[in-house]
């Protein structure tokens, strides 16, 4: 994570909040009050939580910062925070810490805009964590990266608290906040307490097919990749998830088609050829066998 030198400058105006598909959760003050009162809660605790998929034109300054942290964790496209005046690059599988009380604007590319998840923390235990602050985080991607466990966790206390703010409600999602604020900052633990201690080849081989979702490889390729023979890997890969190599690929591709046509919104042609698809016929006949709908009624249903 680098520094950034005048790249991607800070602008006059932007959005606050508000994106297509966004999620977020304010506490209101006399439930904030209870929860600071609450012997369970007090300690450690949210504010604001909140998703922000291809949030354009997204931008916040705060020239006296607010009570307290924010952490900004950014799963796709990019954005730049400024702390005090230092700015600084967040890229996908990235995350930044903004203390309180510091002064602070943050942004998404014009061009890339970031998918951000996003919290506000505070209470006495939250100053514990302060080495963990300031400083830009990448998370290395890797076979046992534990992405999808942390993204789980994080709509998991959005969906608690908007089933409505009962006492059970509350506890659980600030609860909840000690786990998945240890999942940033005690990466390697908690990327091991899953059990990961070899290199599963299932797990390399989706990981291969994650990394190549712009390109239409053959099951010999991720055979090659893991080492195994097609049929070997055939056979361990359908025991552990059920599905083919070749059918899991393309679901994983039909999962990203199906991104970039609602939080991109490109169109249809484009979705083809970003995924290898040099016919966009033929990737709508696939789109509508695995999804149920053409790309075009699934694009006119979502806008509905």
């Amino acid at each position: 994570m680098m520094k950034v030198k005048k790249i991607n400058t800070e602008p006059v105006t932007g959005k606050m909040d508000s994106f297509f598909g966004d999620r977020s959760i304010v506490m209101p003050t006399k439930i904030l009050n209870k929860i600071k009162s609450n012997p369970l809660t007090k300690a450690l605790y949210i504010t604001d939580i909140g998703f922000y998929p291809y949030a354009l034109h997204h931008y916040r300054t705060r020239k006296s910062g607010i009570h307290e942290n924010i952490l900004i964790y950014c799963i796709s496209g990019s954005g730049t925070i400024q702390v005090h005046g230092q700015s600084y690059l967040i890229k996908p599988n990235s995350y930044f810490v903004i203390p309180a009380h510091r002064s602070h604007s943050y942004w998404a590319f014009e061009n890339d805009p970031w998918s951000i998840y996003w919290i506000h923390f505070g209470g006495a235990k939250s100053h514990r964590f302060e080495k963990f602050f300031g400083v830009p985080m990448m998370l290395k991607t890797v076979t046992t990266s534990r992405v999808d466990d942390r993204i789980n966790l994080f709509n998991e206390i959005l969906t608690s608290l908007e089933l409505g703010f009962s006492q059970e409600n509350i506890e659980f999602a600030n609860l909840s906040l000690s786990c998945l604020l240890a999942s940033f900052f005690y990466v390697e633990t908690y990327r091991a307490s899953k059990g990961y201690h070899s290199k599963n080849p299932v797990e390399q081989a989706i990981f291969f097919m994650q990394e190549n979702l712009n390109k239409c490889i053959k099951i010999q390729d991720i055979a090659n990749k893991v080492q195994l023979s097609e049929s070997h890997l055939s056979k361990i890969f359908r025991n552990r998830t059920g599905s083919s190599p070749f059918d899991y690929f393309i679901n994983l591709k039909m999962q990203e088609a199906i991104r970039l046509l609602t939080n991109k919104s490109m169109r249809i042609k484009e979705v083809a050829f970003a995924l290898g698809y040099e016919d966009p016929f033929y990737f709508s006949r696939l789109f509508k066998k695995h999804i149920g709908k053409s790309p075009g009624a699934f694009v006119k249903t979502t806008k509905k």
